[in-house]
């Protein structure tokens, strides 16, 4: 119940479903949207069985969006299993849709948006498991770059798909909603980053590997280090008393 009181719609959402209804694609349009509330549930699930808590889970017309609020330094391989719940559950209730009605478009939809929300785009699970696998390996920072290069080449390539292959204006319109996202993330990575930096330093995170950095901009998630030859929580405490 919980998980449920979470759930909103955006307002684009109701603009689509009205043309929805006008069209008599009703039907169509209810098994896109199990499909996706079930896959939404699964991220939600898992995040629960982990206590992660849910702040929100949003609907758009092509797609939802579920957010935690947590901690920026939160456990990698956690967040992995996350992002995989979302399209485990989705095949899930797909076999089961697929045993009680023989529609073929059923299995294409489900195919489509599993296909498309595993494309290594900053938004969609397949980014973000993208930039998770690479925060094992890299800073934070350059983690991030790497992912967003391959969003930008992705989205482009993916564009360019559209226009000399598959003409689909619904396909145009989520390269949009991509190319938006993929913009706010540019802005919004100072504030994570900042938070990232806050977190280690209001917090006691214990980890077993040691990095030594020569900057404050290359520090790893799930490490401890030591910046410029100073202890990390020492190095944090004189740079927030004076960017304070």
């Amino acid at each position: 119940m919980k998980i449920i009181s979470k759930i909103k719609f955006d307002n684009t959402f109701y603009l689509f479903l009205l043309l929805i209804l006008l069209s008599g694609l009703f039907k169509e349009f209810t098994f896109i949207f199990i499909l996706l509330f079930c896959h939404e549930l699964g991220h939600a699930i898992v995040g629960r069985i982990f206590k992660w808590e849910i702040k929100s889970i949003t609907f758009y017309p092509y797609g939802g969006l579920t957010l935690f609020d947590t901690k920026e330094n939160r456990s990698i391989n956690k967040e992995i299993l996350i992002i995989l719940a979302g399209p485990i559950f989705q095949i899930i209730t797909y076999i089961i849709l697929n045993h009680f009605f023989t529609y073929n478009y059923i299995k294409s939809y489900h195919l489509t948006i599993l296909t498309f929300n595993l494309l290594p785009i900053l938004s969609l699970d397949g980014g973000r498991l993208l930039n998770l696998i690479l925060d094992k390996f890299f800073n934070y920072l350059k983690s991030f770059y790497i992912t967003l290069s391959i969003s930008i080449i992705s989205v482009i390539l993916l564009i360019l798909f559209c226009l000399f292959n598959y003409h689909n204006f619904n396909l145009f319109l989520m390269c949009n909603f991509l190319i938006f996202k993929i913009i706010k993330s540019i802005k919004d990575i100072k504030y994570y980053y900042k938070k990232f930096l806050l977190e280690r330093y209001l917090y006691d995170f214990k980890y077993k590997k040691i990095s030594i950095s020569n900057s404050i901009y290359k520090l790893y998630k799930e490490r401890n280090h030591y910046i410029n030859f100073q202890d990390e929580k020492e190095y944090l405490n004189k740079y927030f008393e004076k960017n304070t």
